[in-house]
This record gives C-alpha cells, sequence and structure tokens, in this order.
C-alpha cells in the first residue's frame, strides 16, 4: 500500500488508522489519475470544436502579428536596458575582449537617467500634495426646470410692477432682461459654490481609491520605465478583489477581521509585455496584448468569475499546471540576465503565461465560442471585446465594459514622436556620446597603462646564460656579450618611453560629457555637481539656472499630464460615477494635471505670498482687503508650510458681516408677505436659491422676493 505519511497506526481491530495524515491505496491514486484524464479529455473535446478553436486561432494569428511587428522595439528596449546598466552590446563586448585591453563603462546614462528620475519624482510625488485635482467647470450647465422657474417668477414680479405702477408703460424690457440675467448669475453662483462641494467629495473619494489601489506605485515604477525606455505605461483601474484587515467590535473588544473586498487598483506595465498592433499611432488603436503571467493559484481564482469558462481553466490547470507554459521570445534569457535574473527559469514552480487582448472581434466568432452567451450580437459586425488566451484554451471573452469601449492603458515618453506609441528614450538620445566617452575611457586606461613604464627591446643571443630581463628592479646589472659586429653604441637591451596622452584623451572626454547635459536637458547642477561657474556660483544665480533648465524637463512633465496622470483621473472619475452609488453624482467637472504648472511654481509662489503678505501689511491695503481677503491669503501660506491650516486660521465663516435685522412682522426686507409666497410656491419657485429682488420700480423701490 502506498500512502503520503511517513508512519501509520492500527486499532484493535486491525484497520488502519491515519490520524492528521491522509492514506490511499493504488487502486484509489489509479482512479483519482483516471478522473483527471477525463476532465482533461472532456475539457479538451469540448474546448477542440471547429466553432471555439475559430476564437483561439484567431486570436494566435494577431499575436503573432504584434509579435513580429515588435520585435524592432524589443532590440530598442533590450539596447537602453543595457546602456542603463552599463552593459556592453554582445558584439562591442566580444570586439574589446578580442582586441584586449580595459572593458570600463562609464555610467553616464545612469547618472542622468536617475537625474531624472528624481526631479520627476519631485514633481509628480510631492510629500503631502498630489499631482492632480478636480475642479467644476466655469460655467455649470443649467437645468431646464430652473431657467422654467426663473421666467415664471420675472413674469410674476413683472405683473406686480405694472399693478403698483398702475400702466403697463412702467415695465422696461431691458431691465427685464437685466432681472433675468442677475437670477441666472445668483443661480450660478449657489451651482457653482455647491459643485466645488460635490467635487471635493469626489476628489477624496478618488484619492482614498489611488491610495489604495496603489496608483503611486504605479506611477513611480512609471517614472522608472519612462527614463530608462522609448516609452512607459500604467494600466488601471482594474477592478480586483483582495484580502483587507478589518477591526470589528464587539462585547469583547476590538479584534481583527480578515474580509474580500473589491479595489480599484492600477499597475506599471512592463514595455516588454505590451504588444499593441502593427502601425498603431495610440494605444486606442488597431488591438493589443498584454502578457500576463500567473502561478497555478493565481489560475484556481478565476473558476466563477463572470465571462470565465470554468472547462477552459480547468483544462488549462489540467495541462500546464505542472509544467507552467511560456510564450517564449527571442530576447526572454537576454533580458533575464540585463534584470540580474539569470535562474529566473529555473523556477520549480514555473508560471504560466497569458495573452490579455483588447480589440474588435466579429459577432459571429463570439457567438461561436458562447452561443447562448452572445445570441442578441448582430454576427456580421465588430464588436470591442476583451479575452485572454492561455496556450490553445480562450479561457474569457467578453464585452468591453468602458461606454466608449476604451482600453485601461496610457502612455508617455521623454520625448514624443508623432503618431506613435514609441518615443525616444533618454539613453537612445545620449548614446552616442555614451559611445565616444567609453571609447575616450578606454582609450585613457591604456595609455596610461603602456605610458607607466618603459617599453623594452632585447637582443636575446647577447645575454649571458641564465639572465632573466623580465624581472626588472633599480640597480641591476644585466651581463651581456658585445656586438659582433664591434660598435659600441648598440646595447643589448634598449629602453623606450610610449607617450602619455591621457591629458589630450581626458580633454576629449570631458567635452562629451559636457555635450551629455545638452543633449538630455539635464544639467550637472541637477545631480548636485560642485563644479558649477558664472552666475552657479551664487544662490540667486543657481536658482535661475535651474528654472532655465527646468523649461526642457517641463515638456516631458507635459507629456507626463497628458498621457498618464488626467486620463487616468478621468477615467477613474468615470468609474466612480458609473458604479458607486454612495456619493453624488455631478458632471461639470476638470480634471487639473498641477505638476506642469503649481507645484514646479509651488516654492516660488510661496516667496511670492510672503512678499505680498508684507507689502500688504498697511491700513489702506487691508481696509480694502478685509480681514477674510488677508485670512484667504495667509491660509494659503500655512498650507505651503505643511501646517494645519484650520487650526491656525478662522474659517471664512467667521469674517462673514452679521445677519440684517428683520423687518415689520418678522420678516427679512424685501421679502414678499406669506400669500404672495404661498402663491410663488405654488408656481414650483420654492427652494432655488432665488434671493434678489426685482429692481424695476420708479425710484429704486423693490417689488418681492423669494426666499
Amino acid at each position: 500500500m502506498l500512502g503520503t505519511g511517513i508512519s501509520q497506526s492500527t486499532n484493535p481491530g486491525g484497520s488502519i488508522n491515519p490520524g492528521l495524515i491522509q492514506f490511499a491505496s493504488n487502486k484509489q491514486l489509479d482512479e483519482r489519475e483516471d478522473d483527471a484524464r477525463k476532465s482533461l479529455r472532456e475539457a479538451q473535446e469540448q474546448q477542440n470544436q471547429p466553432a471555439i478553436l475559430n476564437l483561439a486561432s484567431h486570436l494566435r494569428t494577431l499575436w503573432q502579428s504584434a509579435k513580429d511587428g515588435k520585435m524592432e522595439i524589443d532590440q530598442r528596449l533590450l539596447k537602453c536596458l543595457r546602456q542603463r546598466n552599463g552593459e556592453y552590446e554582445p558584439e562591442m563586448a566580444a570586439q574589446i575582449k578580442a582586441h584586449g585591453g580595459s572593458d570600463i563603462y562609464m555610467m553616464l546614462t545612469s547618472m542622468k537617467c536617475r537625474a531624472a528620475e528624481a526631479w520627476f519624482k519631485d514633481i509628480e510625488l510631492p510629500p503631502g500634495e498630489k499631482p492632480w485635482g478636480i475642479d467644476p467647470t466655469p460655467e455649470p450647465d443649467l437645468p431646464e426646470d430652473v431657467q422654467d422657474k426663473i421666467d415664471a417668477l420675472v413674469q410674476f414680479e413683472t405683473y406686480q410692477l405694472m399693478l403698483e405702477a398702475e400702466s403697463i408703460e412702467a415695465v422696461d424690457v431691458n431691465q427685464v432682461k437685466k432681472r433675468i440675467q442677475e437670477l441666472k448669475d445668483g443661480i450660478f453662483k449657489e451651482q457653482l459654490q455647491e459643485a466645488k462641494q460635490a467635487t471635493f467629495r469626489i476628489e477624496r473619494r478618488i484619492e482614498d481609491d489611488l491610495v489604495q489601489g496603489g496608483y503611486y506605485k504605479a506611477i513611480n515604477g512609471f517614472i522608472n520605465d519612462l527614463c530608462t525606455f522609448p516609452t512607459g505605461f500604467v494600466g488601471g483601474p482594474f477592478i480586483k478583489k483582495d484580502k483587507s484587515l478589518a477591526w470589528v467590535r464587539d462585547e469583547d473588544g476590538a479584534h481583527p477581521q480578515v474580509t474580500d473586498k473589491l479595489k480599484r487598483t492600477y499597475r506599471r506595465i512592463s514595455p516588454f509585455n505590451l504588444y499593441p498592433s502593427k502601425g498603431a499611432q495610440t494605444l486606442q488603436d488597431g488591438y493589443l496584448f498584454e502578457i500576463l503571467r500567473f502561478r497555478r493559484a493565481d489560475i484556481q481564482k478565476l473558476r466563477g468569475v463572470p465571462g470565465y469558462k470554468t472547462e477552459s481553466i480547468d483544462a488549462v490547470l489540467t495541462e500546464y499546471g505542472q509544467g507552467g507554459l511560456r510564450e517564449w521570445m527571442w530576447y526572454d534569457q537576454e533580458k533575464a540576465e540585463a534584470e540580474g535574473k539569470p535562474h529566473k527559469f529555473t523556477d520549480p514552480e514555473p508560471m504560466i503565461d497569458a495573452l490579455l487582448f483588447w480589440g474588435n472581434i466579429q459577432g459571429s466568432k463570439l457567438q461561436e465560442w458562447d452561443k447562448e452567451k452572445y445570441k442578441d450580437l448582430k454576427a456580421t459586425d465588430d464588436y470591442q471585446i476583451t479575452a485572454m488566451l492561455i496556450g490553445n484554451y480562450v479561457v474569457m471573452a467578453r464585452l468591453n465594459p468602458h461606454p466608449l469601449g476604451r482600453r485601461p492603458y496610457y502612455s508617455a515618453s521623454y520625448e514624443e514622436v508623432t503618431d506613435s506609441i514609441w518615443g525616444k528614450a533618454l539613453p537612445e538620445l545620449m548614446e552616442d556620446i555614451q559611445r565616444i566617452c567609453n571609447a575616450a575611457a578606454r582609450s585613457t586606461i591604456n595609455n596610461m597603462a603602456i605610458a607607466s613604464g618603459p617599453q623594452v627591446e632585447v637582443h636575446a643571443d647577447r645575454l649571458m646564460p641564465g639572465e632573466d630581463v623580465t624581472d626588472i628592479y633599480p640597480w641591476k646589472i644585466t651581463k651581456t656579450k658585445s656586438d659582433e659586429s664591434g660598435r659600441a653604441d648598440n646595447p643589448a637591451i634598449y629602453f623606450y618611453q610610449p607617450n602619455d596622452n591621457t591629458d589630450k584623451l581626458l580633454k576629449v572626454y570631458q567635452y562629451f560629457f559636457d555635450q551629455a547635459s545638452e543633449v538630455t536637458g539635464i544639467p550637472q547642477y541637477f545631480q548636485g555637481s560642485q563644479q558649477i561657474s558664472g552666475a552657479g556660483k551664487t544662490a540667486s544665480g543657481l536658482a535661475m539656472l535651474m528654472n532655465a533648465a527646468s523649461k526642457t524637463l517641463k515638456g516631458v512633465v507635459f507629456h507626463i499630464d497628458l498621457g498618464i496622470i488626467v486620463p487616468t483621473i478621468e477615467e477613474h472619475y468615470l468609474h466612480v460615477m458609473l458604479y458607486d452609488d454612495d456619493i453624488e453624482k455631478t458632471g461639470d467637472i476638470n480634471v487639473m494635471a498641477r505638476a506642469s504648472d503649481y507645484l514646479i511654481m509651488q516654492e516660488q509662489l510661496q516667496v511670492r505670498r510672503t512678499e505680498f503678505l508684507e507689502m500688504t501689511n498697511n491700513p489702506t491695503d487691508l481696509q480694502i482687503m478685509g480681514l477674510k481677503g488677508r485670512a484667504g491669503v495667509l491660509r494659503e501660506q500655512v498650507k505651503g508650510l505643511k501646517l494645519p491650516s484650520e487650526d491656525i486660521i478662522p474659517p471664512k465663516e467667521a469674517f462673514e458681516p452679521q445677519p440684517e435685522e428683520q423687518g415689520a412682522g418678522g420678516l427679512p426686507p424685501g421679502v414678499p408677505p406669506p400669500e404672495v409666497i404661498a402663491a410663488m410656491q405654488g408656481q414650483g419657485m420654492h427652494g432655488q436659491g432665488i434671493r434678489q429682488p426685482m429692481n424695476l420700480l420708479p425710484g429704486g423701490q423693490q417689488a418681492g422676493t423669494v426666499q
């Protein structure tokens, strides 16, 4: 009998007592193996039907085309990675080794990339700030019912005016138009204030989602890619069920409880794992593949998820669960070595590669894959879908859930190339300079080695037996024979000192080293260099130099804002509006990228605010600004110092004027009597915030208003 344990015990009746260890007989093991084979055979029979294979075959064809089209890009990606890591290309390394001498690699590219990363992260990921914001639109849309109520109120006021003046000529058309505009302005002002409060709540919700969903971690990884590769990518929001720890209170106090929570997550997408279609100009153009790598346990979790086929998942686990599955690329081993993972493919628990597809598929192919689910589709039309292909099995195919059919992928480059997903990488911009500096450094080292001592020429036949000319030391005496020709000026040992050219070579290196700053737009003082001359010797001069230099990098920040920050926040906002029912819906918003303007100028704004406070600290300006105005400036100054402004500066309400005294009958001045208000409420005017009276009577006498 075979078992999975080490020992077993027998009870008095003679039967086996397995205890905590499970045992199985040979027959049981055979039955389990037969069941597994049966499940695999059934899944294969179901998945190998011509109709279902049609979709898998079509996706395979598209994948091969995308993979072939990206081969040149993959070569560029590897080259950039090696250049940043300080590694020669294999061909160049072989030539240097064959020639001999130094193989030194000057880490100039790495230095520039690290400086750029630090600068971008200071701008995009500042402590205590976020690189985005949400504001309501300048002029919120006015609902039609509110416009009707404005017209009704103006008609009522006009009618009241004619009754009091006992003349139709008392009504001036221009004054009526002005009154309508006044009412609109008042409503716009109130709606704008309400919109600001609503957007503040939405902004707070989005920020909480981003922190929990790893958004800023994804941005951090994206910036590393941006400074290394032609293009960096971010994906999201993806809905993911994740375990979280919550503290639950009961009569015994608080105790932890593990719960499953749905999160909107983001991730940095490796440029090696994204494959657009040939000729695609944007990530929303053509079709797109992403390589995903799962462990067996990850694929098991896909059972029961809407859109996934359990039969296909079981077939994948049975066929690839033990040996794994690799969508082998030509660069896999070279990439693993460049990333410092040479033993990546010897893992005893191999990964299973999946191809995530985004693009158009004809309705007939979807109906062949799942006739019941897609029976309502038109067979001849194309539909935006997302599908997952593992080996020969399509485990998932569903319509793109985005209302506009967009894909959750975003990109930006250090230097954009028009109508292309792939831009120019920072290492590519300075590739020639890096090669020249490497050549100058190798030549300098080789020349230093050669010129460090004399070259010796020896007539070996004139040496006395036992003399070792390779052993050179001071005051050495070497015994030689005389020249047979009798010449006294022909010594047996001749010393020659090679020329030392290190000064010239170092000047060449320094020139091209300086050119790297010009080409990349990253000057040396961004890296903390002390070798600064001219205006850079003073603090104000250095600040001006850094501000001038940052103009080049501001262009890159603009690419990040336009390609990553704004679209991701807009998509997250749309996701919240579509699927979250516990928050107020508002449609009039603008997403702002704060990094390219506000955050870059933050230090300068702080200085200017201080100057403004000092300049306006006089009775005249204080009378103009008032306490409320000065408190607003001071509040922003305190925020810039990362201090709790709400605890230091009183709120705005503390500076509001006191309400006016009540008039006769306990009503504020200008308010109509209750019977008039009741009549106007019958017209649907109550609660619309129309408070300003219509000033149409002679002498400025006011007609009624609505509170």
